[in-house]
């Protein structure tokens, strides 16, 4: 029986066999609502987490209040319910690096203590290799995406400085190349790959959380002409905003609940139902699962339904979740514990 992982979160149990014969696999969906998983085998806060089609790496991140920062990881495979852990690689340890599935290797680069340097890790081989050094400063990108082809980074996180570079990576060359200065810097925003462009929508804080502008900004960069451009606007809030890729437009909602649509092909806006939950003080997040977007605000969520454009509230779970949601097939994963190391957890939620 062949077992497919990447477009569902499954559960497998093992079943007795005679001695030569490998035992089959009994699978079982999840079901839907929240699933509580076997915790990682590793406390930290925000670690880098990665859906490989197969399995959640987890790599990196801090405790005690984020003055601890680590340079191990594991790697959860639902279809056996357990975690391993990942070999030693030739990284320092960080928090929130920039990192990204390439369908053979999780790309790591950067991170918070301000980082400049690159890992590949292939889960299949359970192996590491350095990157050749980027044409970048150190730092937490804004910006982290695959393209099919290349790595695009871009931005620093930091309010220190204002940051409009990136570079582009390049496994099968094991090179980089500098990316044309964009138009705009943005440290507080996020990015999504339509398949022709890296849209990155959000604003630039100071260290007071005052914005530059009355409202965030987009900008667009294509490789195939090495060009950035500035996206229409929209009237969202500057503190804070989320994206993610519908198949065909860019959902983007603020820090007050406001949504809205974009199309790239087009340059316009359309508008859409705010958010079912109450304003607080926290960063959105989104991930899109099997056909949905999935809104992750202050320990709620709620679900957009992509053919129907409306939205609807999701039941929350038991206990706090500190973990940042993951897209993994048709669910959404939540791996990690809170700053000080507690609340530790893998929560699996499906729609």
């Amino acid at each position: 029986m062949k077992l497919r992982l990447a477009g569902a979160l499954i559960v497998g149990l093992l079943v007795a066999c005679a001695d030569d014969v490998q035992p089959p696999r009994v699978t079982t969906e999840l079901a839907a609502g929240w699933t509580e998983l076997p915790a990682p085998p590793i406390v930290r806060a925000r670690a880098a987490s990665v859906w490989t089609g197969k399995e959640l790496v987890y790599w990196g991140g801090d405790t005690d209040f984020g003055s601890t920062h680590h340079a191990d990881g594991a790697a959860y495979d639902p279809g056996t319910r357990r975690w391993r852990r990942i070999p030693s690689g030739p990284l320092s340890g960080r928090s929130t690096p920039g990192a990204v599935w390439t369908g053979t290797e999780v790309v790591l680069w950067g991170g918070s203590p301000a980082s400049g340097d690159g890992a590949a890790f292939d889960p299949e081989a359970g192996t590491w290799r350095a990157l050749p050094p980027a044409p970048l400063s150190p730092r937490a990108p804004v910006a982290a995406v695959w393209t099919g082809q290349e790595v695009l980074v871009w931005g620093n996180a930091s309010r220190n400085w204002r940051a409009n570079d990136g570079a582009a990576y390049e496994p099968a060359a094991d090179r980089w190349r500098p990316l044309p200065p964009a138009p705009l810097a943005l440290n507080t925003a996020q990015a999504v790959w339509t398949g022709e462009e890296m849209v990155v929508f959000g604003a630039h804080l100071d260290r007071n959380n005052a914005s530059r502008t009355e409202h965030a900004q987009g900008i667009a960069y294509r490789p195939a002409t090495d060009e950035w451009r500035v996206i229409a606007p929209r009237p969202l809030s500057p503190q804070a905003s989320t994206v993610a890729w519908t198949g065909d437009r860019v959902l983007v909602w603020d820090y007050e609940l406001t949504a809205g649509v974009y199309d790239p092909a087009r340059d316009v806006w359309a508008g859409v139902p705010d958010l079912p939950l109450s304003d607080a003080e926290c960063y959105p997040e989104s991930v899109v699962a099997d056909g949905f977007v999935f809104a992750w605000y202050c320990g709620v969520g709620a679900l957009y339904d992509v053919e129907s454009g409306t939205w609807k509230r999701v039941p929350s779970p038991e206990d706090v979740v500190f973990g940042r949601p993951v897209s993994a097939g048709s669910v959404v994963l939540f791996a990690g514990a809170a700053h000080e190391g507690r609340a530790n957890a893998l929560l699996a939620y499906r729609p």
